[in-house]
């Protein structure tokens, strides 16, 4: 059987789409070089009339708006290696009735591994699933830059946890280094196929 020959994707590019993206390119380079390798980024209150005047979740207005400043921030390793120690941070906020803590950071090589715990307070309904659309904020001395970017999550009903793989690592001592959570979550993310467990199972 012989080969068929490549057919080209029909493509509806066109000239509205390019002056567009040509906008778009400028407009980047413009802000990068404004930026000047720092980590810029908009108060809440500004991404919260962007969410109304265009109709988007603030959560994704944060990804977009975290995505342009990915150019200026070091490469994040896969995963952490060689375990230095545990570093104790225990920092708690409760925000309408839901309980956010900062509890401790696996040192490693090459960053820190932060775990947050949120529980909710106020509620006994055991319908309610906490689902955090979150991304940890560091924010260090001489405005230090950290890049963050989620490690996993797993939680049931009412609790949560969330894990942060942080680059640089973090400083044996915490007092100049600020933490915050801000709205995150990238547009059309995939959904994650549910596997039904439901089958006999014995043990001999």
């Amino acid at each position: 059987m012989a080969w068929s020959e490549l057919q080209q994707i029909p493509n509806e590019y066109n000239e509205q789409f390019k002056a567009i993206d040509d906008s778009l390119i400028r407009l980047l380079l413009e802000r990068k070089s404004l930026a000047k390798g720092k980590h810029i980024f908009p108060p809440r209150e500004i991404m919260e009339e962007w969410t109304v005047r265009y109709g988007m979740d603030i959560s994704h207005v944060s990804w977009l708006l975290h995505s342009l400043n990915e150019g200026s921030e070091p490469a994040m390793p896969v995963k952490p290696r060689d375990l230095l120690g545990v570093l104790p941070i225990m920092r708690k906020s409760v925000v309408e009735g839901v309980e956010f803590l900062l509890t401790h950071s696996m040192q490693h090589a090459n960053g820190s591994e932060v775990y947050v715990e949120i529980q909710h307070l106020e509620s006994e309904e055991q319908s309610i699933h906490l689902r955090p659309r979150l991304l940890l904020e560091v924010r260090g001395p001489q405005q230090r830059q950290y890049s963050v970017r989620r490690s996993g999550s797993h939680g049931s009903n009412l609790h949560a946890q969330l894990r942060f793989m942080v680059t640089p690592r973090l400083p044996d001592n915490l007092g100049e280094v600020r933490f915050a959570l801000i709205p995150f979550a990238i547009p059309a993310e995939v959904p994650l196929k549910e596997l039904i467990l439901d089958k006999d199972v014995y043990f001999e």
